[in-house]
């Protein structure tokens, strides 16, 4: 088996980028060239019942909004707005005929999200099959400044942040229900300057380690610090509990780094301002990403959280 990071490592040797195309693989979204002044960001996913949420036990519009939720999010990690979606269907033959009531619920949890982001829906696509129902999201955004923010430039010394406490989100459904961290994303543009940043959907770990990868840095982070979601029971041992943060995924919070002088910032003004952000550590030479105990050991921060396997 192949995993989904090693996949993505030989797709960027295999597809080189070429013009319009400034950023392709290996990023949140791909960038694009629209003219001298301006870009366009470009996401997608692709969304499965059994997979990423559960029809017998999951309302359609749920998983809708979810669909169009995490391209948001993939958006915001490149510190971009929503522009225009693109929605296409496998609708499974035996949903009572892609009944009219199942569509418009569907639409209903999309239709959520435009309003409250203000993009439209621009097209898509739409089939029925005899497997279960997918969703595949393509969501085109601009960015909030001159250009997009990228995983690939953290610097030595940096601060790293995430801006919201991890862990329990499949646990409680909190992946259905999540806001897309827009506004974050927009107070960080307007007061910081960003080295780097991405949205925490496969769990800190994992993430780290793909950003830490792009910018050809290390990391250390310390235990204490890395905030744990109320969904995670507090009556669980601490080293469950943090266990859950690192490794469970589905957070959609992003995670960010910035220099010391901007870290000074952002632990200054961001409550002020309604933003909650939470220092986690600090981007080293590497090679390696090591967690920090209360009695100050270092140990290796291992590999986890989720990944397909192909």
């Amino acid at each position: 088996m192949t995993s989904e990071n090693e996949f993505v490592r030989k797709l960027v040797t295999r597809f080189p980028v070429l013009p319009p195309v400034k950023i392709g693989i290996g990023d949140d979204g791909a960038v694009l060239k629209c003219s001298s002044d301006q870009d366009i960001v470009v996401v997608t996913d692709l969304l499965l019942d059994g997979v990423h949420f559960d029809l017998n036990v999951t309302d359609i519009q749920l998983a809708g909004r979810k669909a169009v939720a995490v391209n948001i999010s993939d958006l915001a990690a490149m510190a971009c707005l929503p522009t225009a979606a693109f929605v296409s269907l496998a609708i499974p033959r035996g949903i009572e005929n892609s009944s009219s009531s199942f569509l418009d619920r569907l639409y209903l949890g999309i239709e959520e999200l435009t309003n409250e982001f203000s993009f439209c829906l621009a097209g898509g696509d739409t089939n029925s099959w005899n497997g279960p129902f997918a969703i595949n999201v393509c969501l085109t955004g601009k960015p909030i400044s001159i250009s997009p923010v990228l995983r690939s430039g953290a610097k030595l010394g940096d601060s790293l942040f995430v801006s919201g406490p991890l862990g329990g989100s499949l646990r409680y459904g909190r992946h259905l229900t999540f806001r897309p961290r827009i506004d974050a994303a927009q107070w960080l543009v307007n007061n910081v300057q960003l080295n780097c940043m991405m949205d925490i959907s496969d769990g800190l770990s994992m993430d780290l380690h793909r950003m830490m990868e792009a910018s050809g840095t290390g990391a250390e982070l310390k235990a204490a610090l890395i905030p744990i979601h109320a969904d995670v029971p507090d009556t669980d041992v601490f080293s469950d509990r943090l266990a859950a943060a690192v490794g469970d995924g589905e957070d959609f919070e992003l995670l960010f780094s910035v220099t010391q002088s901007d870290a000074a910032t952002i632990r200054s003004t961001a409550r002020l301002s309604g933003m909650n952000f939470f220092e986690i550590g600090t981007v080293t030479s590497g090679p390696g990403i090591f967690l920090q105990n209360d009695d100050g050991h270092l140990r290796p921060l291992l590999v986890s959280g989720w990944q397909h396997e192909l």
